[in-house]
């Protein structure tokens, strides 16, 4: 609950300190919006040529944009704000400050501010999603919505320890950046997993859960999911918090702060 009230603290003074620049969320808008245009004018110009991509229809593909840019806005607005700048802290010994609260240094880091500007893909994301509904032409059962809102989360998860796992890296090596490694195989999740070759969605699916950001939620809210599969999602989600608060424990243990 201490950490819940935090964060509630966090983004309440991260609220109140974006409204003074309500021209940036006009603008911020209009970029995503854009963006989402470009990208649905390129599934159209393919669409036009076949009716299916790997399984996929159109209003599938749709959704699952849309859910991808949901869980992009999430990493945009309270993620990257963060570990964007997690090198530089390192090299600096800026890290010491977080280290020394009486608070978990891996939600600070990780948590510690917030783009609230950013939620506009979020927002975004959730018209899409309409959209892809509306062009599917077929009613979604409560279960299918259930469904989705939880591999939803747990592809939240997902995306924040890997994201604070590739971050994690600098407590090692400080002058390694993964940032753009990270970015390309980010972009990996605009499309559904089934269109790359079996060792390629091998690696997306099991390696780097890709997956779990766009495809499978989607797949749950077109197509419906299944209990053990909604049970292999949340022991993948499980999975990775732990392997990055392993991850997180050992480097601090050989960070070494810049000012010592």
């Amino acid at each position: 609950m201490k950490l819940l009230r935090v964060f509630v603290a966090i983004c309440s003074v991260s609220v109140r300190r974006s409204l003074a620049f309500r021209a940036n969320l006009i603008f911020q808008m209009l970029m995503t919006a854009t963006g989402l245009g470009a990208g649905l004018a390129a599934l159209g110009i393919v669409y036009s040529q076949t009716q299916t991509l790997g399984g996929w229809r159109l209003g599938d593909v749709i959704v699952l944009l849309g859910t991808y840019q949901i869980v992009s806005g999430v990493l945009a607005t309270f993620i990257e704000p963060n570990v964007m700048w997690f090198a530089g802290q390192v090299k600096s010994g800026k890290l010491d400050d977080i280290l020394l609260k009486p608070i978990s240094s891996l939600f600070l880091a990780s948590l510690g501010s917030c783009a609230p500007l950013e939620l506009s893909q979020v927002m975004l994301g959730l018209v899409v999603v309409a959209v892809g509904l509306v062009t599917m032409g077929t009613a979604v059962t409560l279960w299918n919505s259930v469904g989705w809102l939880l591999m939803l989360m747990l592809g939240i998860a997902v995306m924040w320890a890997s994201r604070v796992l590739v971050a994690s890296v600098a407590l090692w090596a400080p002058g390694i950046d993964l940032d753009v490694v990270y970015g390309a195989l980010w972009q990996f999740g605009r499309y559904p997993v089934s269109i790359y070759q079996p060792p390629i969605r091998f690696v997306l699916t099991y390696v780097l859960p890709v997956a779990f950001i766009s495809t499978l939620p989607a797949r749950a809210l077109t197509h419906g999911t299944s209990l053990p599969l909604l049970v292999f999602g949340l022991l993948v989600g499980l999975g990775a918090v732990m392997i990055v608060r392993t991850v997180w424990n050992l480097g601090l243990r050989r960070y070494t702060s810049a000012t010592s």
